[in-house]
């Protein structure tokens, strides 16, 4: 056992859990929303950073001080650039799904109001062996999962601790808002707060300014995806529900799986590449009139 200096990061999707809980179809398509999210962060978790767990809807990770060979600066470095990777990889896979889904069921038709929010807390933390692998626990831990629970009226944004914020702050782009977050055992924590819903926005738009060729392309790599990672999610659902099904709703899980294989695969794609054109002219006719206006 022993005790280190470390950075804590939590990356957290909101907002899913009511949705899940509408039907079967949704307990899926959620899912299929966590996996995205944990896959699309999974993708530039490479050293410094550790995957400690994933947290049902979070992503616990964390990087150690490696002593002085390396450097505590230079990790911590490493670690504030891959925060954005972490956020613009999510909004790109969510933004595309928002607008190209044809699904009506709850989590889809309310894509829109998910979001993302990161923790990041630096502190101290024990080292130790169980359940046969590495954990780290102490205060600061418990902090950082505290942390997830807050005042800040927002969907996506990017929150450190002040003591985040000294060690990273200067790695960072964009403006930070000072907060103060109050919990039981804890002396008052300072943080600091980054909104990040005009980004959100941006990668959702970012889909009409594709021409017609690379528009097509993500349209046949999200159906694709769909078509696979809901044959995932429908395996987890039927493994660890979200809450208790019965053996007629695991059933039709079954059958809505070769449901929207077909309709996806074979009816659905070219309509929502129309839909989108659509959706695309209307909007820019929107923000054409409003700047008149």
């Amino acid at each position: 056992m022993q005790q280190s200096e470390i950075v804590i990061i939590l990356a957290d999707i909101s907002g899913y859990t009511k949705f899940m809980l509408d039907n079967r179809t949704a307990a899926v398509h959620g899912q299929l929303c966590i996996n995205a999210l944990v896959d699309s962060i999974l993708q530039h978790v490479d050293i410094p950073l550790v995957l400690q767990e994933i947290e049902g809807d979070a992503v616990f990770l964390y990087a150690a001080d490696p002593g002085p060979e390396q450097g505590w600066d230079s990790v911590l470095q490493e670690v504030s650039e891959k925060l954005a990777s972490f956020f613009e990889a999510f909004i790109n896979q969510l933004g595309v799904g928002i607008e190209a889904t044809q699904c009506p069921c709850a989590i889809c038709s309310n894509a829109d109001k998910l979001g993302l929010k990161i923790i990041v807390h630096v502190g101290e933390a024990i080292f130790h062996e169980g359940g046969g692998r590495h954990q780290v626990s102490g205060p600061d831990v418990i902090l950082a999962h505290r942390l997830l629970k807050n005042s800040v009226d927002s969907k996506e944004y990017l929150l450190l601790t002040e003591a985040a914020f000294a060690a990273m702050g200067k790695h960072l782009e964009g403006s930070f808002e000072k907060r103060r977050e109050v919990y039981d055992d804890f002396e008052p924590v300072d943080v600091r707060v980054r909104e990040l819903s005009a980004n959100f926005l941006n990668a959702r738009d970012a889909v009409y300014h594709l021409d017609d060729l690379d528009l097509k392309n993500t349209v046949d790599a999200f159906t694709d995806w769909v078509i696979v990672a809901n044959f995932r999610a429908m395996l987890q659902q039927l493994r660890n529900p979200i809450r208790s099904f019965g053996f007629i709703d695991k059933l039709l899980m079954v059958f809505d799986l070769f449901k929207w294989r077909i309709l996806y695969g074979f009816i659905h794609r070219p309509s929502i590449l129309k839909a989108l054109r659509a959706r695309g002219k209307r909007r820019t006719n929107t923000s054409v009139e409003n700047a008149v206006s």
